[in-house]
């Protein structure tokens, strides 16, 4: 199996293998065990992209949907720049 790494993708990870593309977040509790959680397989390395795009934008609350779609275009567009 092989990965994609970037720091563009943070906590996160692309595993790929010959049948998908594998979303991947590195997760860090407060025991500072570092474990793997599987977002989910995907069939394009632009649909893994997109979950972990949609999952980045889970991790704190917006004031309004405004600031959602805008914060959500700049990392799309930051993956679209340097991955597609």
């Amino acid at each position: 199996m092989n990965f994609i790494k970037d720091p563009i993708l943070g906590d996160y990870c692309v595993q790929i293998d010959e049948y998908n593309y594998t979303a991947i977040r590195t997760i860090t509790p407060e025991s500072g065990i570092k474990y793997d959680h599987t977002i989910g397989h995907y069939d394009t390395l632009g649909r893994a992209l997109k979950k972990i795009a949609d999952n980045m934008m889970k991790d704190r609350s917006y004031d309004s949907l405004k600031e959602f779609i805008t914060e959500y275009d700049q990392i799309t567009n930051k993956f679209i720049k340097n991955f597609l």
